[in-house]
């Protein structure tokens, strides 16, 4: 057969404080409208044809259709995957494609934008093909809850002999629903270290130990954070950013970036921004996350159930307040917090009485 499965994967995420959020709503403010429910869509591309030495493809548009909304109504998913993204590379690895907070509900529909596609062939490169249909579509109805991930398999069915042959890009689209679960993202533990970027970093404290006697201005540090999936589906397809605050009941404010004028900003951490880190330290971690000197951070590596992601983050002070202590959490790149925090990277600046 000349046919390949290419595949997307769908993840559907409900924050558990915007579900508790809602319910106070409810409760008490009833002369108020009622949020509708959130849940967070993530659709990934997963594998390549085998025959061909690359296809690439530029998806300019992502969009799914609600049930009871009327067929002129489409919500469309924010892409992630901005750029063409050859499917050869993406064997046993998925990328991201698009991201989107969606109302929880049922959904009929997904479809795909195909803007551009072209291929090697026989050692030509960057030959570009004919799209036989301006949208991929799928008819297909998976459901978005208020609590748990949604886990959707589409297959694009390749036909590489009019690829080949006639420069035709023709796929079959289907998809099932493979999972229905929930990921539960834990900030776990974390370690402070200096601005080096040394084989094993220069520690400034214990595992979990807090340091004291930081500059209010030009302290450059990096901490070692880590976040376990404690749910039953895996976690990924988001985006993250750090946050501080003077009290774990907040209000909690956002690192600044690079330059900016915030108190705590990012820094440059002298290695390579979102790269994935060479190492890991903390106590349980299994997934090598990214070095982080921006944000929002690079969207999330899987993290299986069970499983432990860990992140190299660099900051600077910036004027922060002598003889305060501070609280660093990672949250959702739209600001929703994980499902817990066991451990806070906590500090101590200098000064003060």
């Amino acid at each position: 057969m000349a046919y390949d499965l290419r595949k997307v994967t769908i993840y559907g995420v409900v924050g558990l404080l915007l579900a508790t959020s809602i319910i106070i709503v409810v409760q008490f403010m009833p002369l108020m409208p009622v949020a509708e429910a959130k849940s967070l869509l993530v659709i990934k591309v997963k594998d390549a044809p085998a025959s061909l030495k690359e296809l690439w493809l530029e998806i300019d548009g992502v969009r799914v259709h609600r049930e009871g909304t009327g067929e002129e109504t489409w919500t469309e998913v924010g892409l992630v995957a901005t750029e063409p993204f050859d499917l050869m590379t993406l064997t046993e690895v998925a990328t991201v494609l698009a991201t989107e907070e969606l109302p929880a509900g049922s959904y009929t529909e997904i479809r795909l934008h195909v803007a551009k596609a072209y291929a090697t062939i026989d050692g030509e490169k960057d030959i570009p093909l004919r799209i036989t249909t301006e949208w991929l579509m799928v008819k297909i109805h998976f459901t978005l809850k208020e609590s748990g991930v949604t886990t959707i398999i589409v297959d694009l069915d390749v036909n590489e002999t009019p690829i080949v042959h006639a420069r035709i890009l023709s796929p079959v689209v289907k998809a099932t629903v493979e999972k229905i679960g929930a990921s539960i993202p834990i900030q776990r533990h974390y370690r402070w270290t200096n601005n080096d970027f040394a084989e094993t970093p220069t520690w400034k404290a214990i595992e979990d130990g807090p340091i004291t006697g930081v500059a209010v201005t030009g302290a450059a540090l990096r901490m070692r954070l880590s976040i376990k999936n404690e749910g039953e589906a895996i976690w990924s397809g988001v985006k993250s950013k750090l946050q501080y605050a003077t009290s774990l009941e907040g209000a909690w404010y956002n690192v600044d970036a690079q330059g900016g004028t915030g108190i705590w900003r990012y820094h440059d951490g002298l290695g390579t921004d979102k790269a994935t880190v060479a190492s890991l330290f903390l106590t349980g971690s299994t997934v090598k996350e990214h070095f982080v000197e921006s944000t929002p951070t690079e969207t999330i590596a899987n993290i299986p159930v069970g499983g432990q992601g860990e992140w190299d983050i660099c900051i600077n002070s910036n004027g922060a307040k002598a003889g305060e202590t501070y609280y660093f959490r990672l949250v959702l790149s739209d600001g929703t917090p994980l499902s817990a925090y066991t451990k806070y990277p906590t500090l101590t600046t200098a000064g003060g009485q």
